[in-house]
């Protein structure tokens, strides 16, 4: 048996170790409890929430109608600069707002098709209305099923605003 000293005399060393390695467990759990503890997430207030919506819904509302003109009428040079402004500014303002939104949204396998076909990965339904990078090729790779996409999108984002009104509602 090899004796170690420390502060209280000779102990086994064997057992020290087991100590020693103990302690470091207990430490590094602890360490681990507090960083989860900081690390909890900052949602933004529900007004602005709330504003966000607001704005994407707008945003949304000009997208869908320049999608509804172009079908009826053709793409045209003023309905495709509508479009790529939509576009882009989705772009920037869906992602904060997705993790809200999705849990509303009706997902379908057709979506993901789409967003492969366009894009190489699979995509949600708003993702899919603006996977295009203009009105030609959003026609050209049409499913068919855009009305039903602007359905479940338009469902999804009145669903997430009720809750949103509900929210405020109770905050009242």
């Amino acid at each position: 048996m090899v004796l170690k000293a420390s502060k209280h005399g000779f102990i086994a060393a064997d057992f020290a170790d087991a100590v020693v390695n103990k302690i470091r467990v207990a430490n590094k759990k602890r360490a681990s409890a507090k960083e989860r503890a900081k690390a909890k997430i900052d949602l933004p207030s529900l007004p602005v929430r709330q504003r966000e919506l607001i704005d994407f819904y707008d945003l949304y509302e000009t997208l869908v109608e320049t999608l509804c003109d172009a079908a009826v009428y053709g793409p045209n040079t003023r309905l495709e600069s509508i479009y790529a402004e939509c576009r882009g500014r989705i772009q920037l303002d869906y992602p904060p707002i997705k993790p809200f939104l999705i849990s509303y949204l009706e997902f379908q396998p057709d979506d993901a098709e789409a967003g492969l076909k366009l894009c190489g990965r699979p995509l949600d339904a708003f993702e899919a209305l603006i996977a295009a990078f203009d009105l030609q090729e959003f026609f050209k790779m049409d499913d068919g099923n855009m009305i039903f996409r602007i359905s479940r999108t338009r469902e999804a984002l009145n669903n997430y605003g009720e809750h949103l009104r509900q929210l405020a509602a109770r905050a009242e």
